[in-house]
């Protein structure tokens, strides 16, 4: 028996799996000034046609790094991209980097099989506009959503002048909640002061700048069934299933929200439903209102 299938003796993650609270904020973010957002769909290097449909059809862009905390969140942004009829063929520029054997990676081929994978080292800092465009076959994409990138440079620099030369309708950046100055408020708003040295808020001001249509997401503490990171967790559910104490640093009394990859995705990709709506707010927390403890986790 593994240690995953015995996580049910001690139903540790249970709040986590609370999925329907985050629906709640969607469905009341989706009713406010960015509220039609919609919500996701469809791949592949050929364009796919839908019958009796008189939307435009456009290309879509997913930049996916090699793993850990955001590792999973290309392979569900790809996933909710099919639900969208705007949506025909989608691309996920992959870091070569990545380990093929291990989620999300290994399932792409049978998860996601009309997706067009090209793969890079994102670790270049050498690479410009040019040589992106180069490496994705002299294509152009018209929605882009940048799940790799830390700052405005090598790739992240490259995304962003390829996305103003494309005319790019939406670049949707995955961003991080740690962007924010600690100011004991909790939860932040997007209003909270962030830290200006943040490669994530230099690479928003640089799309900015650049008068790209930037969205800007910054999700916290991100699980999921296909998790790249999950080396850590096994210490701690390897405990669980023993029944023995774990060690929690400090008072315990620290707040963290937990949101499902799934649930993570629809919030990246539901700007697509009032893409106007989302330019102008730009900034957006991701996450759920369950707000634990590190003690009530444990």
């Amino acid at each position: 028996t593994t240690i995953a299938e015995n996580l049910n003796k001690r139903q540790l993650l249970k709040m986590m799996i609370k999925s329907s609270s985050l629906s709640i904020i969607l469905a009341a973010f989706l009713s406010t000034s960015a509220s039609a957002f919609g919500i996701s769909n469809h791949y592949g290097s050929q364009t796919i046609k839908r019958a009796g449909s008189s939307l435009s059809m456009s290309s879509a862009l997913i930049i996916q790094n090699k793993g850990g905390g955001h590792g999973e969140l290309g392979f569900q942004i790809a996933k909710a991209l099919e639900l969208n009829e705007k949506i025909t063929s989608v691309t996920i520029l992959q870091d070569d980097a990545c380990n093929d054997e291990r989620e999300p990676f290994k399932s792409y081929g049978s998860d996601i099989p009309n997706v067009n994978i090209v793969k890079t080292s994102l670790a270049d800092e050498s690479m410009t506009s040019e040589s992106l465009k180069e490496i994705l076959g002299g294509k152009s994409f018209e929605y882009v959503w940048d799940n790799a990138s830390k700052g405005p440079v090598g790739s992240g620099k490259a995304i962003c002048d390829c996305a103003k030369e494309w005319d790019t309708k939406l670049l949707t950046y995955v961003s991080s909640a740690g962007i924010y100055q600690p100011t004991g408020e909790f939860p932040m708003p997007e209003t909270t002061p962030v830290k200006e040295s943040a490669g994530q808020n230099q690479y928003d001001n640089y799309a900015v700048e650049l008068g790209v249509p930037l969205v800007s997401f910054r999700p916290q503490y991100i699980y999921g069934k296909k998790a790249s990171k999950n080396d850590y967790l096994d210490w701690f559910f390897d405990r669980l299933v023993r029944e023995l104490p774990l060690p929690i640093p400090s008072s315990g009394s620290q707040k963290v929200s937990l949101t499902n990859s799934e649930d993570v995705a629809s919030l990246l990709t539901a700007a697509l439903g009032n893409e106007e709506a989302a330019i102008e707010q730009r900034f957006f927390n991701c996450g759920t209102d369950q707000i634990y403890t590190y003690d009530e986790v444990a």
